[in-house]
């Protein structure tokens, strides 16, 4: 994973530093405290919406056309004790009277191998924000929450997402303290289906892992060209660790715990990018006879380029056929292109992000 995206990673890393000094409102505070209390008699939010308990000022990093910003704090996560950055947006629903008492789903968009000392996702040359919100105007999206942190404690040094013994704990800060700010500012569900992954490389794997490390609290995840295993030669000299967040070994444990044994049902095993996104009522696949009835239930698609290493794609697709039973659902978008963090958020447009909504929870307007 790192040798092969080093060098991309590299040239997006530089473009999104480019992007902090080329930003006309850069600095302008914002928070997203509630402007006003519920009065009584008023309608209160449903009980797994999640109400922001401390909300902070952040700094805007840009602003977008349709009036929202992208804005950054720096956290010191009380988990993992790491100090870094997360950017983040809410759409423009999000502020809409309506929706005041709603929760909003969350999509953690993390970067590729280098992954600090920014996050590349947050930069107007992905227009990832941008076009999240234009899909959720054309009913192709549900308005998430967009949240970008850095994904590595320092330059060179890919952790996996990982508490790798010794190291700062990055898969403490992804699984906890991230999450935690969120919830921290901003109205969102309790309910793992409103919190899902998108990634690029490294980035991929590292949403992969999460949603089958803890099910509990993360439902989704897309992952663009990722690793089928930890690779961070960090892990030498700690296989149970490195074993224990492997995804191969963590779907085994959540099949386990799921009872179930057989393969589960999940949509076309390989959909051409550039073909037209699923209908708004697209059917979702049936569970198979020994699929769970109850107990958390995971889906991860594959974003995979023609042109990825021949390695790379057996890998994944060998790990794919072993963990796709039971509760865990998976499916591949192909595209022409190599391993590319912007061929895949490309894809992401192409039907995959309507898949996910398809699979999460969205805001609910009053009546």
């Amino acid at each position: 994973m790192i040798h092969r995206s080093a060098t991309l990673c590299a040239a997006l890393v530089l473009s999104a530093v480019a992007a902090l000094s080329g930003c006309s409102s850069d600095g302008d505070p914002v928070s997203f405290a509630p402007k006003e209390s519920a009065k009584p008699g008023e309608t209160k939010a449903a009980s797994d919406v999640r109400m922001p308990t401390k909300p902070r000022e952040w700094t805007t990093q840009r602003e977008l056309p349709d009036g929202t910003r992208v804005v950054r704090t720096d956290l010191t996560g009380a988990k993992s004790g790491f100090t870094g950055r997360v950017w983040a947006w809410v759409p423009k629903q999000y502020g809409k009277p309506e929706y005041k008492d709603s929760a909003f789903p969350v999509l953690m968009a993390l970067p590729g191998a280098v992954g600090y000392p920014t996050n590349y996702f947050f930069s107007k040359e992905f227009r990832l924000q941008e076009r999240i919100g234009e899909a959720a105007d054309k009913g192709e999206s549900l308005p998430f929450i967009v949240v970008m942190p850095v994904l590595n404690a320092k330059e060179g040094v890919y952790l996996d997402g990982s508490d790798i013994p010794g190291q700062p704990k990055m898969g403490t800060w992804i699984s906890d303290d991230v999450p935690d700010l969120v919830r921290e500012n901003f109205r969102t569900y309790a309910d793992p289906k409103g919190w899902g992954f998108f990634g690029s490389s490294s980035g991929g794997y590292v949403g992969m892992k999460m949603v089958l490390q803890y099910p509990e609290r993360f439902s989704v995840a897309i992952a663009g060209g990722p690793d089928a295993a930890p690779d961070s030669p960090l892990w030498n000299g700690h296989p149970k660790e490195k074993q224990e967040n492997s995804p191969a070994w963590l779907a085994e444990q959540l099949i386990k715990k799921s009872g179930a044994g057989g393969p589960s049902s999940s949509p076309s095993s390989s959909a051409k990018a550039g073909s037209k996104a699923s209908p708004k009522s697209t059917p979702k696949s049936s569970p198979s006879p020994s699929a769970p009835t109850t107990g958390h239930k995971v889906s991860i698609s594959f974003l995979m380029g023609t042109k990825e290493p021949k390695s790379e794609v057996a890998a994944l697709d060998k790990l794919r056929q072993d963990i796709t039973k039971g509760p865990i659902e998976t499916k591949v978008t192909s595209f022409e292109g190599g391993h590319d963090g912007y061929k895949y958020t490309d894809t992401l447009f192409t039907g995959d992000l309507k898949w996910m909504s398809d699979r999460m929870r969205g805001p609910v307007a009053a009546k």
